[in-house]
C-alpha cells in the first residue's frame, strides 16, 4: 500500500542521478552566487552602500572566473542528468514509518485534523533576492525549526497515526453558513484568527516554492520525525518539448497519515518565468482510518501553485479547468468501492485574489462551485475577518511586519493593512468588498457532497510566525469530519 521511496525504478538509476548532480552543483553554486552578488534586497540598498560596491567590484567577477572553471565539470554532469529526468517518477517519497502496513486504527464519532498551507520562496539565493529575501539556507533552518512546533504529537486516545482523531481535546464543532451579499446573519460568527504561531499537532502541511534542494533536505530532516510520510521533489526538471524547465513544481507535502496514492499533472500553458519550472497539481490519497464494520476511511489532498503573471488571466482559469479535470480523474483511478472519503480538500498559491477587479474571472470560475472557499462570501468579497496574504515585497523588514508580533498588530488593523498588504488590482482601486482584505491568493478550500462525509471547519488561521522569512503569511485549517458509528473515541 506505500509507495516506492526512490524516483527511480533501479538503483543504478538513482546513483548516475545523484552523481550527476554532484557534478552539476559547483556550476549552479557559482551561478547562484553571482546573482547574488548583483541582485540587493532593500535592507543593503539602504544600509550597506560598501558592500554592494564590494560584491559588484570582486564578488561578480570572482564568481564567473569560478563558474567558467566549473563549466567542464558541469558540463559532463548534465548530459548524464538530463536524460535522467525522463526516467525519473515525477516526485520522491520519504517514509519514516516504523512499519511497512496500514494501521487498524478504529475511529467513530468526530474526527479533527488541521492542514497548513504556505508559500515558502525557497528559491536559490540569487533568485530570492528578486523577491526581497536573500539567504535561502538560513531561513530554511529557521522555517524548518519554526514548522517543527507543528510536529507535536497530540495527547490524546487515538493512534499514533492519527492523531487528530476527536477526544476532548478536539475543537467544537462550528458550521460555517455560506453567507451571500445579502445576507448579514453571519457577522460576529466568523471562525478567523491571526495567530502568531503555528498550530500545533497538524496533519498535514503543503508548501510551495520549495525549489531549493539543500533547503527541501532542511525539510525533510527536521519534519521527517513526526510527518512519516512527505512528497518532495515534486514535478521534473531538465528539457521537455522545445523547452526545458529550470525547476521542479515547488511544491512539498508532509502527512501524518500513510500516503496510498500520489499522482503529479503537469500544466501545459505554462509562459514567461513560469514556464521555467514545471508547474502542475499534486493529488495524494491519504488514509485516515476504519470503521467498526472495518470500512476503510480515506481523504483527498489536492497541491497547487497557479500561473503567477497577473494579466495572464486565461491562464489561470484554464489551469483552474485542468484541475476539476485532473481531480476526477485521480479519484476515479484510485478510488476504490466501499471508501468512506473524509475530506477532499484543496491548497495552495492559486496567484489571485478575491477583491481585485482584474481577477474577476477566476473569482466566478467553475471551480467555486465545486469547492468551498471558506473566507469569501461571494465572488468579489472576502468574509470579514480574513485578511490578505501577500506582503508588499518592499516593506519585508519594516519595522510594522519585521516580527510575528508586529505582523499581527498589522494584519489585526485594516488601516495598518492597507500599508503593508499587496492592494487590489488594478492598483489604486479599493477592491470590490465591502472591507479592504489585500489580496488573499494563498487558499485551502473543502468540497462538499452527497459521497463525502459531513465536514464542518472550526477555525481558519492566518500565521505571522513566518515574519521576515517570506512574502507570504501561511493559512491553516482546523476543520471536524462526522464519521459513522456514534460517540467518538
Amino acid at each position: 500500500m506505500f509507495l516506492p521511496e526512490s524516483p527511480f525504478s533501479c538503483s543504478c538509476l538513482n546513483f548516475l542521478s545523484s552523481l550527476s548532480s554532484a557534478l552539476v552543483f559547483p556550476s549552479y553554486w557559482c551561478i547562484d552566487h553571482l546573482l547574488s552578488c548583483a541582485v540587493f534586497t532593500s535592507v543593503e540598498r539602504s544600509r550597506r552602500p560598501g558592500l554592494r560596491i564590494f560584491c559588484l567590484l570582486l564578488g561578480v567577477p570572482l564568481f564567473l572566473l569560478l563558474f567558467l572553471l566549473s563549466l567542464p565539470l558541469g558540463f559532463l554532469g548534465f548530459l548524464f542528468w538530463a536524460p535522467l529526468q525522463r526516467l525519473r517518477r515525477p516526485f520522491s517519497y520519504q517514509n519514516s514509518a516504523k512499519t511497512r502496513t496500514l494501521p487498524d486504527n478504529i475511529l467513530s464519532g468526530d474526527c479533527s485534523f488541521i492542514l497548513i498551507s504556505a508559500n515558502l520562496c525557497l528559491l536559490p539565493n540569487g533568485l530570492a533576492r528578486f523577491n526581497n529575501l536573500n539567504r535561502t539556507q538560513r531561513r530554511s533552518a529557521a522555517i524548518s525549526r519554526l514548522l517543527c512546533s507543528s510536529s507535536e504529537p497530540a495527547k490524546n486516545n487515538c493512534e499514533d497515526m492519527v492523531p487528530m482523531c476527536s477526544t476532548g481535546n478536539a475543537l467544537p464543532m462550528m458550521e460555517i453558513p455560506y453567507k451571500t451579499e445579502n445576507d448579514s446573519s453571519a457577522e460576529g460568527d466568523e471562525p478567523f484568527e491571526v495567530s502568531i504561531i503555528f498550530p500545533q499537532n497538524a496533519d498535514f502541511v503543503c508548501l510551495q516554492e520549495v525549489f531549493d534542494g539543500r533547503a527541501s533536505r532542511s525539510l525533510r530532516r527536521c519534519l521527517g520525525s513526526t510527518f512519516p510520510h512527505i512528497l518532495y521533489d515534486v514535478g521534473l526538471s531538465g528539457p521537455h518539448g522545445c523547452g526545458f524547465w529550470f525547476f521542479n513544481s515547488g511544491l512539498f507535502l508532509a502527512s501524518r497519515h500513510p500516503i496510498m496514492a500520489a499522482k503529479y499533472y503537469f500544466y501545459p500553458n505554462g509562459r514567461g518565468e513560469d514556464a521555467l519550472s514545471s508547474k502542475g497539481l499534486l493529488c495524494v490519497k491519504v488514509y485516515i482510518g476504519m470503521t467498526k464494520e472495518k470500512q476503510r476511511i480515506v481523504g483527498y489532498i489536492n497541491c497547487t501553485h497557479l500561473h503567477a503573471a497577473e494579466s495572464d488571466v486565461v491562464i489561470r482559469c484554464d489551469q483552474m479547468s485542468l484541475i476539476l479535470q485532473w481531480v476526477v480523474d485521480f479519484q476515479s483511478q484510485y478510488g476504490e468501492d466501499g471508501d468512506l472519503v473524509a475530506f477532499d480538500v484543496l491548497c495552495g498559491d492559486l496567484n489571485f485574489d478575491n477583491c481585485s477587479i482584474d481577477h474577476c474571472m477566476e473569482q466566478k470560475h467553475q471551480l467555486f462551485s465545486e469547492y468551498k472557499d471558506p473566507c469569501r462570501d461571494c465572488p468579489g468579497q472576502d468574509r470579514r475577518g480574513a485578511v490578505g496574504t501577500l506582503l508588499r515585497w518592499d516593506c519585508l523588514y519594516h519595522k510594522a511586519v519585521n516580527t510575528p508580533a508586529n505582523l499581527k498588530r498589522t494584519l489585526d488593523s485594516e488601516a495598518d493593512r492597507k500599508l503593508y498588504v499587496a492592494p487590489p488590482l488594478p492598483e489604486g482601486t479599493n477592491g470590490s468588498g465591502a472591507h479592504w482584505t489585500g489580496r488573499r491568493i494563498d487558499y485551502i478550500l473543502y468540497r462538499e457532497s452527497d459521497s463525502l462525509l459531513s465536514l464542518a471547519v472550526n477555525k481558519f488561521q492566518f500565521i505571522t510566525q513566518l515574519a521576515g522569512l517570506s512574502d507570504h503569511i501561511p493559512v491553516s485549517m482546523h476543520f471536524s469530519v462526522s464519521l459513522p458509528g456514534g460517540s467518538s473515541l
